[in-house]
């Protein structure tokens, strides 16, 4: 049964996707979309069985537990509705809904897993709760946003539809990690349809109420998953509004909202307490450094000063930008890794030399760059295991890379 479910849902949800407006508004050829959904599903599928092959993956693998878990939240639906969609505000800290931005004995902490909990336990009334099913609901749900980012880079740079699709699905870590059933496809997809909208409103001068709905409540959903990544947005959106309203030189304005976000990130603790952000950001370091693991990597200690912070950038950039190299872990996931890390340099390198246009002189790359960095930036502060790291940079990597990918002379003659 299991075996024609996935083929009769396969089936219907490829031809869903030739059929509906908003992708086939990307320009690309039908034949492209169902290629293209084929081959992130079977990367979901990959994604999933790859952790069958871990010992105890039901306890040690987030996207089974998430599985195991939706299985008692279906049967909580059938038999208790009410209860279903209230027990999302279910708090075991004694009521206590502080700590925002703790990593233990924190409701939101915690609310990241029934968040993912709660979508699964709704494709498991159409999949009759089969892992591999769900795959394919989380692949349509997902595929939206990267068709989001390549209509926003299509208007940017014209006739390069091949490069740019390339780009926004085909880097191996992107398209492994964000296929699976977890938390990252959905970020890439929320903040792709966010700045699609930010985007086309702008260009069309059409940021009305409609605009501004639709971002509230991008960044609403994107908050109980990862509230850092709103964080990072917010200030990144002011400063693309800034841009477009009152300077031609557009980076100034994004150079002078990174100079207050970070003045502000340090002198916060002035105005309140419990408004002390680099220590929570050290707090978090902290509680990946007790979890160890195979791929640890020895950091130096993060002071939460501005003095501290900067010490360590150096060391954060290079765990999140350059890390593994060729000659460390063995393991063929790693090696892997570490070639697609080298090719992405001697990408950019290329793109140095070779650059028909400079993609930064648009706000909205400006600004996936600035957004990027930072997170970029903040996981190398706090992940020390360069597992996790492999995982949480991928869905970066498409906001960084597809514009050089896109203004790159790959003809010689275009260079005469």
């Amino acid at each position: 049964m299991t075996y024609l479910l996935f083929a009769v849902y396969l089936v219907l949800f490829s031809w869903l996707i030739t059929r509906v407006k908003f992708i086939q508004q990307s320009g690309l050829p039908n034949y492209w979309l169902i290629a293209l959904f084929v081959l992130k599903v079977a990367a979901g599928v990959a994604y999933g069985w790859f952790y069958t092959t871990i010992p105890n993956y039901e306890q040690s693998a987030d996207s089974w537990k998430f599985f195991f878990d939706a299985k008692n939240d279906t049967q909580l639906l059938y038999n208790d509705p009410l209860r279903y969609f209230t027990s999302i505000y279910d708090n075991p800290y004694d009521r206590d809904y502080r700590h925002l931005f703790s990593s233990v004995n924190s409701y939101w902490n915690d609310l990241k897993h029934t968040y993912m909990v709660k979508i699964v336990s709704l494709f498991n009334v159409f999949s009759g709760s089969r892992y591999y099913v769900n795959v394919i609901f989380y692949s349509f749900i997902t595929f939206f946003g990267p068709i989001a980012f390549i209509r926003v880079m299509n208007d940017v740079f014209p006739d390069r539809k091949l490069l740019i699709t390339c780009g926004t699905f085909l880097f191996p870590s992107f398209l492994f990690w964000s296929s699976g059933i977890h938390k990252d496809g959905l970020i890439f997809t929320y903040v792709s349809l966010l700045v699609f909208v930010v985007y086309f409103g702008m260009k069309k001068k059409e940021l009305g109420i409609k605009e501004f709905l639709l971002v509230g409540l991008l960044l609403m959903l994107i908050f109980p998953v990862r509230n850092h990544v709103v964080l990072a947005c917010i200030p990144g959106l002011f400063a693309w509004w800034l841009a477009e309203k009152y300077f031609k030189r557009k980076w100034i304005a994004f150079v002078g909202v990174t100079i207050l976000g970070t003045t502000a990130f340090f002198s916060a603790k002035y105005i309140h307490p419990k408004l002390d952000l680099p220590i929570s950001i050290v707090l978090r370091n902290k509680d990946f450094i007790k979890l160890g693991g195979n791929s640890f990597l020895p950091q130096r200690k993060l002071e939460p000063t501005f003095t501290g912070f900067v010490q360590n950038a150096p060391q954060a950039l290079n765990h999140t930008l350059v890390r593994p190299y060729v000659t460390e872990f063995l393991s063929p996931l790693y090696l892997a890794s570490a070639l697609e890390i080298l090719c992405i340099w001697i990408l950019v390198s290329v793109w140095f030399f070779r650059f028909t246009d400079n993609p930064y002189r648009h706000s909205v790359v400006q600004f996936l760059f600035l957004v990027s960095m930072v997170l970029l930036l903040l996981t190398g502060y706090i992940v020390p295991q360069l597992g996790a790291i492999v995982r949480y940079r991928a869905i970066f990597f498409p906001f960084i890379l597809v514009p050089i990918i896109a203004t790159i002379a790959w003809k010689k003659n275009k260079l005469e």
